[in-house]
């Protein structure tokens, strides 16, 4: 617990300001408390950053998947479900759920990667699925976590909605309840004038991922990202703009964008569309691509790639020239990291089909970011709209934060990632095993030679945590 509300000033040479200039100055931070700034400052009690080092908001992650969840009473269990499992079976699988990956674990690694603000998905043994499991779900994240935490409501076939809130389809997903037809089209009709999200990675309609594996037998590392490919992306997206549509959802949310043609297609379709929808590009897809993958020989690499659609690398360079293109013309778009925290056995091969997808990738925020600042043209007050501004603002229609989010200026919520974009980065598992509370920790990224970038406080509502070795709150 904070016993007191200690102030900590920040000076830096290189301030990222809403207008996307840079400015030299100070920042003070206060838990609970909004920021101050104070522009052309210098004092003797603040902390001096290195010349190299930057200041700019905290990093908006809307897509995680934490796997804690609530331990409902019998009596909740009995009034709010689930129906089909018992009272007892469903505490140990969540028991289970829980022992494998903490609120606190996520949100240590949250920090790591400069992020004060993540949405997390209500894939857990007890989600959030209509009002009452939602709340309870919620609370207990609020109760939990070192930072802001947006639990999203999951759709399910009869399940009221959460009024002015976005409702998570996961039957729009491989990893979900495949749900299709008339059945997918009442669950939309349920949140009419109200927000939707989906995963854009549906089954091929005429075969199965078995059924795929024995007639071309590809590489095992390839096997989903071939059979969740682009066209399977094109139809799921298309299919579900139509179902949003003529429901008259308010807006519409596509997930994990994975290459140029699929963000093309949403931004066809928005030019005409009676609802809004902003795009999340999925930020592994940013630095991944299955050429990349096939090169990769080690285990962590094999088994953390569990995700669909993963580009060509073609398909990749579109998605990162029009994701560009796409900020820079004023566009809802931002960027999502789909952390997965799964642990090895769950993403392991099983009778040859791939386990878990997704990754551990929120902590290494940061290295992403400098990928495309270093290769690919991106500028940081990209990066600042894509990571934070635009993320920000499309959270902020869901929760009630205590100040502004998204605006790095005096009065605006103390959410900072503090960097030094110079410094060579290296994964080092066991340290991040340590350090996150993750005894299950893996990295896709292990091993990999050119990563930049580290991470030196993250600020939180105004707790300040030094991340650049181990993870310390300071206030």
């Amino acid at each position: 617990m904070i016993s007191d509300k200690k102030s900590i000033r920040f000076h830096c040479q290189n301030i990222h300001l809403d207008s996307g200039e840079f400015a030299s100055g100070e920042v003070s931070c206060t838990p609970g408390e909004p920021m101050e700034v104070f522009l052309g400052e210098e004092t003797s009690a603040s902390i001096k950053l290195p010349d190299t080092a930057h200041l700019a908001l905290g990093r908006v992650d809307p897509h995680v998947h934490f796997r804690e969840s609530a331990i409902p009473s019998p009596e909740e269990h009995a009034e709010h479900g689930p129906t089909e499992i018992d009272y007892q079976s469903l505490v140990d699988n969540i028991r289970k759920a829980n022992s494998g990956y903490s609120v606190r674990s996520g949100c240590l690694s949250a920090l790591k990667g400069g992020v004060s603000i993540v949405g997390a998905m209500g894939n857990t043994p007890w989600g959030p699925v209509g009002p009452y499991r939602h709340q309870r779900t919620q609370e207990h994240y609020d109760k939990q976590s070192l930072v802001p935490i947006i639990v999203w409501p999951r759709m399910e076939p009869g399940a009221a909605p959460i009024p002015g809130h976005e409702g998570k389809d996961f039957g729009s997903t491989f990893g979900g309840s495949g749900l299709t037809g008339q059945i997918r089209k009442d669950m939309y009709v349920l949140w009419k004038g109200e927000s939707v999200s989906y995963h854009n990675d549906q089954v091929r309609a005429d075969e199965s991922i078995e059924a795929f594996r024995d007639r071309l037998h590809p590489d095992e590392r390839l096997l989903h990202h071939q059979y969740f490919d682009g066209s399977t992306v094109l139809a799921c997206q298309k299919e579900t703009m139509d179902i949003a549509e003529s429901a008259g959802v308010s807006s519409l949310l596509a997930r994990h964008i994975p290459n140029g043609s699929a963000l093309k297609q949403i931004l066809d379709r928005s030019k005409l569309a009676s609802f809004k929808l902003p795009a999340e590009i999925g930020l592994d897809y940013m630095y991944w691509n299955q050429d990349r993958l096939l090169q990769q020989k080690r285990e962590t690499a094999l088994i953390n790639y569990r995700r669909p659609a993963h580009p060509t690398r073609e398909d990749q360079l579109a998605l990162i020239e029009l994701t560009l293109e796409t900020v820079r013309d004023g566009y809802a778009i931002f960027f999502g990291s789909d952390h997965a925290p799964h642990s090895r056995e769950a993403k392991e091969f099983h009778n040859g089909l791939p386990g878990s997808p997704g990754t551990r990738n929120i902590e290494h925020s940061l290295q992403f970011y400098c990928e495309l600042v270093n290769h690919y043209g991106y500028t940081w007050p990209d990066i600042d709209r894509l990571a934070s501004i635009n993320p920000a603002k499309h959270i902020a229609q869901f929760y009630k934060f205590p100040y502004e989010i998204g605006a790095l200026k005096t009065g605006a919520m103390a959410n900072l990632a503090i960097f030094d974009p110079e410094v060579p980065y290296q994964v080092d598992e066991a340290a991040l095993a340590s350090e996150l509370e993750d005894p299950e920790y893996h990295s896709a990224m292990t091993g990999e030679k050119r990563l930049r970038g580290q991470s030196l406080f993250t600020v939180s509502n105004g707790r300040v945590f030094q991340v650049d070795n181990g993870i310390k709150a300071l206030n």
